[in-house]
């Protein structure tokens, strides 16, 4: 009985050694999964509003909605106007630690950041400023200052990966379906 599992787990070892994706496997999961290999680079200003996650900051008013969005839309025209980002993220953004930091948020990926948020960063064309975008921390002014996609050749290992545990077991289930399979039944107890 321990033979037939040795030889079991040999066979799967084999088969996963083996079970290579092809090319044509490595095009159609790239291309199905592409948007997993888009990074974007951004940075942020936030005007929190009552209901916020985000603190209030010492001595500064809880803003409602409305007043929280008109402080975003006069951030954004003086952003648009040329006004500097990372002047106005540390004096206006109540995003304590990336304000500090000039709004700088950094390098995310899909699946990183609230929907609203990764929906609006993902859409912007570099360098362009976003539209006050809500989310429940309050309303964002974006700025993606990069944005790359992973090239199949550079996203290969990481997708044989992914995909080759998958295929080998593809590969198990042809043999299990081309061969009858009999039960010991002293393996089982009497």
């Amino acid at each position: 009985m321990r033979s037939d599992q040795l030889v079991a787990g040999m066979l799967f070892q084999k088969i996963s050694k083996d079970a290579k994706p092809s090319a044509a496997d490595l095009q159609a999961y790239y291309n199905e999964h592409k948007a997993d290999y888009d990074t974007v680079t951004a940075r942020h200003i936030l005007i929190r509003m009552t209901g916020s996650a985000v603190p209030l900051k010492e001595g500064e008013k809880d803003l409602s909605d409305d007043e929280a969005l008109a402080k975003a839309k006069d951030i954004r025209a003086k952003l648009v106007a040329g006004g500097d980002f990372a002047e106005l993220a540390k004096t206006e953004s109540d995003d304590a630690g990336s304000g500090a930091n000039g709004g700088v948020l950094g390098d995310f990926t899909r699946g990183r950041m609230v929907p609203q948020f990764e929906e609006a960063a993902f859409a912007l064309k570099v360098n362009e400023i976003s539209e006050p975008v809500k989310t429940q921390f309050g309303y964002h002014i974006i700025q993606v200052t990069k944005h790359e996609s992973k090239s199949l050749d550079d996203a290969k290992a990481e997708i044989t990966e992914k995909i080759g545990p998958e295929m080998a077991q593809k590969g198990v289930d042809a043999i299990k379906s081309k061969t009858t399979i009999t039960f010991d039944q002293a393996y089982f107890g009497k």
